[in-house]
């Protein structure tokens, strides 16, 4: 069986980011358990909440939205560190044309910052991502944006 349409770009995120930004080969899908000082930086992709809207008899627009929660551990300046990886993530989305083949108007529609200073200095900044795709009623495999 084919995946959704959902589950596609959150692959292709995860292509895209692999081994091409600053966090490297840490870049991780739905990760849960607890990242150690030496995967940091990292990535962690998460499935957010969706919609769908039916439009006439001949296709749905379906809003996809993910979270990716980027790491850091420095010795100053976390939100300045987190913030440089977000933007090279970022940079690397909005370039990637198989992604932009999958849906359309991809957007950072926000971002959050949570620091972790027990007896490290480490922070996390997670920017929620939307885009919309279109897909036939009934077919959730195939995007006809």
């Amino acid at each position: 069986m084919s995946a959704s349409v959902i589950e596609q770009v959150l692959a292709r995120v995860k292509v895209v980011l692999f081994n091409t930004t600053s966090a490297g080969r840490n870049v991780w899908r739905g990760r849960d358990e607890a990242v150690g000082d030496n995967e940091l930086p990292g990535l962690n992709i998460h499935r957010g909440p969706g919609s769908a809207e039916v439009l006439g008899t001949n296709g749905t627009r379906m809003a996809i939205s993910f979270d990716i929660e980027h790491q850091v551990m420095v010795a100053v300046d976390w939100e300045t560190a987190v913030d440089a990886l977000h933007m090279e993530v970022h940079a690397r989305l909005m370039a990637d044309a198989a992604l932009a083949a999958l849906g359309r108007g991809l957007t950072c529609t926000g971002t959050d910052t949570q620091s972790e200073s027990a007896d490290r200095v480490a922070g996390k900044l997670t920017a929620r991502y939307q885009l919309q795709a279109f897909i036939r009623p009934g077919d959730m495999t195939r995007s006809i944006t």
